[in-house]
């Protein structure tokens, strides 16, 4: 379990930044869906939308590990 930072208002900043990319990438397909960009006929839109999630998904785990390593030194 990762340290508890000085602040509480920075654990929560640091916990909202981490979710950030997953957000962006949720909000992205939500998007493309609600513009018509992608319609169900589109080719290979399963495997673009999950190259997407898994992009933004990796991108928080990624940023997380950052945070909380900066946290420890």
């Amino acid at each position: 379990m990762p340290e508890i930072p000085k602040s509480r208002t920075r654990l929560v900043l640091d916990i909202i930044l981490a979710f950030l990319p997953w957000v962006v990438s949720m909000y992205a397909l939500y998007w493309f869906e609600y513009a018509a960009i992608w319609i169900p006929e589109t080719p290979h839109r399963d495997k673009i939308s999950l190259a997407i999630l898994v992009l933004g998904m990796g991108a928080s785990f990624f940023l997380y590990s950052y945070l909380t390593r900066r946290d420890r030194t």
